[in-house]
């Protein structure tokens, strides 16, 4: 694949500086696992306990497991990113998970049967996650990185408002089989092909410093990143700030998320409002990463998310008793601004506290502790479901997650906003 890759591989100018990384990342991140698997989770769990009789914990228990072992795998995707390049871990990743979710529209009704494949997609799909593609974007980018990681980002939210609608047609049209076939085959001919021809490791390789720069003396194939290893960042306070801060978050907006279709038709409100609800944070979502970008490149970035994760605090809170679409909307789009600053933040502040040489390897640490939050957050929201019939006490525990980690930001240090390459 990767010598296939090489002979059709495009140039990479310097007008505008990137351009066409900048748009493998974001076709990459709209595409990835996150929107392919995590995002239209929820659309399939009534289908699912139709079809098989299963309960929601034990279909929701799929999603657990496959974040679980993404928890494992994300560590090990990140130590390949920094030894062989970005791109070489990528290409073949989305090809692997693109195809297992195609495989997935015939599974039968065995339960273990489908523990196994979503474990199998989240080994698969390890090297086409966010880490990839930010660690990409920071080795180009500095002066404007924040930015620059909330146009990527931003994918992902085009992914939060796309995909639901896409797969609920799909659902639709040909049921629950269908639906996974079509998620898959927008990874096998959406992001394949776009990242393939255009994703690039760094700037050296067609010859440019970082941020477009050519008046250095030194050449440019010669300029490595620096920073501490992931054993060096384990003794700061700032990586185990980080790491509370993120489960806490994770834990509560994921939770809302993984639930929220089941628990607005438990109101009510019909599937195919139930989906452009779950839309509405891809709807936050996507503003939400460019302006945290944005900002980021000017006010320190925890104030930034301190504001994010207060007001989406305020909307799960809403979410116990409030049920009027508009108002539910309002919610969903709170919640999305925040997800949608989780990962620019946390790979903004990884690159900025320990820079870039071991990037793959801490951010994937990091981005594992996330995922332990997400996969608490949507197990635990199921289960407390199944015990209470209601979402009441779920939601609660949400909020005070998330005012938790607003309390821990204020604890990180100001960081080093100069280039880290030697």
């Amino acid at each position: 694949m990767n010598q296939i890759a090489r002979t059709i591989e495009l140039p990479v100018t310097r007008a505008p500086f990137g351009w066409q990384v900048v748009v493998a990342c974001v076709i990459g991140s709209a595409l990835s696992p996150a929107t392919l698997i995590n995002v239209p989770f929820s659309l399939f769990v009534t289908e699912l306990q139709q079809a098989f009789g299963w309960s929601r914990s034990q279909i929701t228990g799929a999603l657990s497991l496959f974040l679980c072992v993404l928890v494992v795998s994300l560590p090990l995707a990140g130590r390949l990113v920094d030894r062989l390049g970005a791109r070489r871990v990528a290409i073949p990743s989305i090809l692997l998970y693109g195809a297992a979710l195609v495989s997935m529209g015939w599974l039968g009704p065995s339960l273990a049967g489908w523990y196994v494949m979503y474990a199998l997609l989240a080994v698969l799909g390890a090297g086409a996650q966010s880490l990839t593609f930010i660690r990409v974007i920071s080795a180009w980018f500095d002066r404007r990185r924040g930015l620059v990681i909330g146009i990527c980002m931003a994918g992902f939210g085009l992914g939060y408002v796309a995909v639901p609608m896409i797969a609920q047609s799909l659902i639709a049209i040909g049921g629950w089989r269908l639906g996974y076939v079509g998620l898959g085959l927008l990874a096998l001919l959406g992001a394949l092909p776009i990242v393939t021809l255009l994703l690039r490791d760094s700037p050296a390789q067609v010859g440019l410093h970082i941020d477009g720069q050519v008046h250095d003396s030194q050449p440019a194939l010669h300029r490595e990143p620096i920073g501490v290893s992931l054993a060096g960042a384990m003794r700061t306070r700032e990586f185990w700030v980080l790491a509370a801060t993120f489960l806490l978050m994770s834990f509560a907006l994921n939770g809302v998320q993984s639930q929220i279709v089941p628990m607005l038709t438990d109101r009510g409100m019909s599937a195919a409002s139930a989906a452009i609800m779950l839309s509405a944070i891809g709807v936050g979502s996507f503003p939400g990463r460019l302006v945290v970008g944005f900002t980021i490149d000017r006010v320190f970035a925890p104030y930034v998310a301190f504001v994010c994760y207060a007001a989406a605090a305020v909307a799960i809170l809403w979410l116990m008793e409030g049920s009027g679409v508009a108002g539910v909307f309002i919610c969903a789009v709170a919640v999305g601004v925040a997800l949608g600053a989780e990962n620019d933040l946390l790979g903004y502040l990884v690159g900025r506290y320990f820079g870039l040489r071991w990037f793959g390897q801490i951010y994937g640490a990091l981005l594992s502790v996330y995922l332990i939050g997400a996969a608490l957050g949507a197990y635990l929201s199921a289960q407390v479901y199944s015990a209470t019939a209601s979402y009441h006490a779920a939601l609660q525990l949400d909020a005070a997650a998330i005012i938790g980690s607003c309390g821990l930001l204020l604890f990180l240090r100001r960081y080093d906003r100069g280039e880290r390459t030697q």
